[in-house]
C-alpha cells in the first residue's frame, strides 16, 4: 500500500496506487477502460435486462479537429458474480483473465477487436467494445437517449447545434434532424421524462432552448432567455412536464414553468450553479451544486432557502444525479477526480466522534479512482448501485459499490473513510 510522511499530501499516483489497493473491500466490480480520444459524455442505454451480463453505454469523441469525430455505442460485458449477493470481501481485483473487474484497460475497440483512431492495427483487451459509431459534426459534448425511444439520441456540439439520431438505422442514414439556434458552445442537454418529445438545450450564449423533437419544425418552440452569462445545465421536473430548471455563471438558478416567459423563483448564490437535478422520488426534492464544492438540497415549496448543504468535495461540483432504484441515494462528482454517493436519509444521523472528522454521515461512497477530472456520470436504471464514470483523461470506469455498503442488512465491518 502506498503510504506517505504524516502531513504529507499523496500525489494523484499515489492516491490512485491506494484506492486500487482497496478495490476488494469497496466494490463487487471495476473495470477501467482508456479510450482513444476523451469523451465529455456517457449515459448507460435502457435496453437490456436486468439481468442481463452485457450493457450498452453513450460515449462520444472529442478530437480537437484532430480526426473525425463520432457518435458511439458500446457494449459493456459485466460478469456474473455481480448479480449474485454476498460479501465482497472474498472478491479479488480481476486480471485480463478473472472475472470481477479490469484495471489499465488498453482502449476502446470496435466490434471486431480493433481501436477507433492511432492504435486501430492493435487487437486489445477491452471490457468495453464499440459496436456502433455515427459522424459527428465537432466534438460530442453531451448525447442523451429519448425516455421514450432509446433508439433515439440527441447530441450537443461546440457550436451549440442540437442532432437527432436514430440507432436503429445504418450509419448513412441515422442523422434524422439537425436543430440550430445556439450560437455558441452548448453542454446542456436533457429529455423530458413526463413530456415525450420535450428535449432542453443551452449554450454559452445564454440561452436555453425547448425542442420538439416529434415536430417537423426545426426551430424551438421556446427560448429563455433570462440568464445574464454562461447556461451551464437545464434539466426537466421528473413528473411535471411543464416544469424544468436552469443553472448559470451569472451565479442563478432559475425554476421555469415553459407556459411562462419569465421565471417562477429565482436562487442567487454567491458563487456560480454548475448543475442540478431534480428527485425522481419525491416531487418536491431537487439539488443543485457549483464551484463553492457543496452540494444544496432544495423543496420546490420553498426553494429560496436550501434545505441543506452537504460537504465532501474538494473543488467544484460539475454533475448531479438522483438514483432511480433507491428513494434518497444522490450522486454527485467534480472537478476533484471524484464521485460521491449520498445516502440522504442519513442526514444528522449520529455519529461516533472519529467518523465524523472523515465525512459527514450521509456520505456512503467514495469513488476516487480516476486520476483526472470527471466529465460525466451514469446510473444504470435496470443495474442498481452499477455506475459509469469518464473523466479528461480519457479513462472510462464501470463500477458497483460492495454489496456490504449498500445492502443495510450486511453488516459492515469496516470504515468506508480509511479506504477513500
Amino acid at each position: 500500500m502506498t503510504t506517505a510522511e504524516p502531513d504529507q499530501e499523496l500525489s494523484t499516483d499515489q492516491e490512485y496506487d491506494l484506492w486500487k489497493s482497496n478495490v476488494p473491500l469497496m466494490y463487487d466490480f471495476v473495470s477501467e477502460t482508456k479510450l482513444i480520444w476523451p469523451s465529455l459524455t456517457i449515459q448507460w442505454l435502457p435496453d437490456k435486462e436486468a439481468n442481463s451480463a452485457q450493457q450498452e453505454l453513450i460515449v462520444g469523441t472529442h478530437t480537437s479537429g484532430e480526426e473525425q469525430n463520432y457518435l458511439k455505442i458500446a457494449t459493456v460485458d459485466l460478469p456474473e458474480e455481480i448479480f449474485q449477493s454476498g460479501s465482497s470481501n472474498d472478491r479479488k481485483i480481476e486480471d485480463s483473465s478473472s472475472a470481477h473487474g479490469t484495471l489499465n484497460g488498453n482502449a476502446d475497440v470496435d466490434a471486431d477487436g480493433n481501436g477507433g483512431g492511432e492504435n486501430s492495427s492493435k487487437s486489445v483487451k477491452s471490457k468495453i467494445k464499440i459496436t456502433q459509431k455515427f459522424e459527428h459534426r465537432e466534438e460530442v459534448t453531451r448525447a442523451r437517449y429519448a425516455p421514450f425511444d432509446s433508439n433515439l439520441i440527441a447530441t450537443i456540439n461546440g457550436s451549440g447545434t442540437v442532432f437527432l439520431y436514430d440507432r436503429s438505422q445504418d450509419k448513412e442514414n441515422a442523422l434524422r434532424g439537425e436543430f440550430s439556434f445556439h450560437k455558441e458552445n452548448g453542454y446542456g442537454l436533457n429529455f423530458s421524462v413526463a413530456s415525450p418529445g420535450d428535449l432542453l438545450s443551452c449554450s454559452d450564449d445564454g440561452t436555453v432552448a425547448l425542442w420538439d423533437i416529434r415536430s417537423a419544425k426545426r426551430t424551438p418552440i421556446k427560448v429563455d432567455e433570462n440568464h445574464t452569462d454562461i447556461v451551464n445545465e437545464a434539466k426537466w421536473h421528473e413528473t411535471n412536464p411543464d416544469l424544468f430548471g436552469s443553472v448559470s455563471e451569472d451565479k442563478t438558478l432559475l425554476l421555469h414553468d415553459k407556459r411562462s416567459d419569465n421565471p417562477i423563483a429565482t436562487l442567487k448564490q454567491s458563487e456560480a450553479f454548475n448543475t442540478l437535478a431534480f428527485s425522481k422520488h419525491s416531487a418536491n426534492l431537487f439539488a443543485a451544486a457549483g464551484t463553492d464544492s457543496l452540494v444544496y438540497l432544495y423543496d420546490l415549496r420553498k426553494p429560496s432557502t436550501p434545505l441543506h448543504s452537504i460537504s465532501g468535495h474538494q473543488d467544484a461540483v460539475t454533475s448531479l444525479d438522483f438514483a432511480s432504484h433507491k428513494d434518497g441515494i444522490l450522486c454527485s462528482a467534480g472537478s476533484d477526480r471524484r464521485v460521491l454517493v449520498w445516502d440522504l436519509f442519513q442526514i444528522g444521523a449520529e455519529q461516533p466522534q472519529e467518523d465524523a472528522a472523515d465525512g459527514v454521515p450521509e456520505l456512503l461512497m467514495m469513488h476516487a479512482g480516476h486520476k483526472s477530472a470527471i466529465n460525466d456520470f451514469s446510473c444504470n436504471t435496470k443495474l442498481p448501485w452499477l455506475m459509469a464514470s469518464v473523466e479528461e483523461d480519457n479513462t472510462v470506469q464501470i463500477w458497483k459499490p460492495s454489496s456490504s455498503l449498500t445492502d443495510p442488512y450486511v453488516p459492515k465491518d469496516y470504515d468506508i473513510h480509511s479506504l477513500e
